[in-house]
Order: C-alpha cells, then structure tokens, then sequence
C-alpha cells in the first residue's frame, strides 16, 4: 500500500507537463513573431494572426496547468511546479497587452492624427509605398476631426517667427533627433510663386515595430511660418494613442529647438549647410559671401577699419 501511494506521488500529472509545453511554445512563437516583424520584412497582417494565435495557445496553456493542479491536490500526482510554469508563464504573456486596456476605454478608436482637422498634410511619397491591404491613405473625415478635437484639443498648427526655410531646416533636424526614417524632403521655396515645404518619414512603434506614416508641411513666408503635421497608422482600427504621442513629442522638440535658436541681438545666425547648399543652387555669388571669412562684417566696421589703415 505504502509503494503504491509513493509511486503515485512519483508520477507526474500528464497535463501538467503539457500545460508547460504550450505555454513554452505559445510564448517562443511570440518573442519570434515580434523580431521578425520589427527588424524584417515581415507582412504585418500575417504578424497579427501570429500575435492572436499565441495569445490563444497561452489561455490553453493556463486552462491545463488549472486541471493539472486540481488533479495533482486530489490524487496527489508530482507536477506541481511543472504546472505552475504553465500558468505564470501565460500570464506574463498577457500582462503586457493589459497594459493597453484602460487606454483603449479611454481613447477614440481612430488611427489619423493631424494639426490640422480642416485641410491635413496630404502623403505623396507614402501613399506609393503603401500595401494594398494597408489602411486608406486619404485622410477619414469629419468623424475622425470631432473625435481627435475632443481627445486631444492641445494638438493645433505650430507658428513660427522665423523664415519658412529657416523653419524647414529645423523640421530636419528635429526629424533625425527622433530617428524617424526620411523617405522625401522638399523644401519650401521663395521667389514669386511661393512654395511650401514637406517630408515624409517613417516611424515603428517600440516593441512590436507596426509603421506609421508621418507628413510634416512647412508654410509661410521671410518672417513667419506654420507647421503642419500628420501621423497615421497603416493598420489598425484604432492606437492606442501613439500617434498623438508621436506628434506631440514632434512639436515639443521643435518649439525647443526654435527657442533656443533664437539669434542675439546685433548677431546674424549662421546658416546651416542644408541653406548653404540651396543659396549656392540658386545663387552663387551670395553662397560665397557668406562662406567667406571677412565678407560676413557690416559696412561699419569695414569703414572703422578703412579710416584706421588712412591713419
């Protein structure tokens, strides 16, 4: 009697060892899925079906590892720590996506996210690189502007008192801070028939890397512009927030930037490279003046320096 209750006790509860097997693959699967998608080519859709199919081996996975503790309390089988692993180890799984829930209650279910609700930045570049399968690249409408209004009123046109050039070379500068990914820049041109600037990047999101498409439109003139900016998603319903994080940490970093750019009285600020290549395409002789060591000084001191060479 006392052999068979120990050999009892030695046998380990057969769910219990495949609680802890699908749990190990469902959370395997996962971690794969998500470095395939974020750093390869990886079709987002199949990611997602990936995504949903390890969520639902975790759930079975905890559902056995229950049975097998119930099994091991009544007929006393070995296991339990076998069993244990198939539940916590779902559970992690799905602590993360958790996370998000309160934010999905909270916020609209809306993927579209503009300075501008009345007339957005328009994708040019981005909507030739777009699957097919992706989310419509127009703008939705006047359901997504309410909402976004709504949710998210801080979010409006940013203004500038400096030149629409001046601006657009900030606007870069900006974009490589945040590593978004360029795909078209086109800056604004002065002149008589006027033309405002745009870029077009690319950002992921942090864990699982899904793309979002950024358009920012720079307008305005010599003494003032207005920056525009848009950030969509390609796939989803709704996110969760992100690219209204996106945006504002886009123009919380350019109304750093500008203000503490701005020149000291008496001094001219130094144009940055990107002006100095665009002077020199359309004028040559003004490039070279301002590279130009000795040619950048006012008339006044050349004429101080004149009169003390007579004297």
């Amino acid at each position: 009697m006392t052999v068979a209750i120990t050999d009892r006790k030695l046998m380990m509860a057969p769910l219990a060892r495949w609680s802890c097997r699908v749990a190990l693959f469902s959370a395997s699967l996962l971690a794969v899925g998500i470095v395939l998608h974020h750093f390869t080519s990886f079709p987002t859709p199949v990611a997602i079906n990936l995504f949903l199919v390890c969520l639902a081996f975790s759930v079975l996975a905890a559902l056995l590892g229950i049975v097998a503790l119930a099994q091991i309390w009544q007929r006393g089988h070995g296991g339990a720590v076998t069993a244990a692993v198939g539940i916590l180890l779902p559970l992690l799984v799905w602590a993360w996506p958790l996370t998000f829930v309160p934010a999905f209650l909270r916020l609209p279910a809306i993927n579209d996210i503009t300075t501008d609700v009345t007339n957005p930045p328009r994708f040019m570049a981005l909507a030739k690189q777009r699957p097919g399968d992706a989310n419509p690249i127009a703008y939705p409408g006047e359901r997504f502007a309410k909402e976004q209004q709504a949710a998210y009123p801080d979010l409006r046109t940013f203004t500038s008192d400096r030149s629409a050039e001046e601006t657009f070379e900030v606007v870069e500068e900006v974009v490589r801070k945040l590593k978004w990914r360029v795909v078209s820049s086109d800056a604004p041109a002065g002149g008589r028939a006027p033309k405002g600037g745009t870029l077009e990047a690319t950002d992921q999101t942090l864990i699982i890397g899904f793309v979002d498409d950024i358009v920012v439109r720079v307008e305005g003139g010599p003494t003032q512009a207005r920056v525009d900016v848009r950030s969509a998603s390609r796939y989803g319903v709704g996110d969760l927030g992100q690219n209204a994080i996106r945006v504002r940490r886009f123009l919380t970093e350019l109304y750093t930037r500008l203000d503490a750019g701005v020149p000291i009285a008496g001094r001219k600020r130094r144009p940055s490279a990107a002006a100095l290549k665009r002077l020199k395409e359309r004028d040559p002789q003004r490039a070279e003046s301002r590279t130009t060591p000795g040619s950048a000084r006012p008339d006044a001191q050349r004429g101080r320096g004149q009169k003390e060479t007579q004297r």
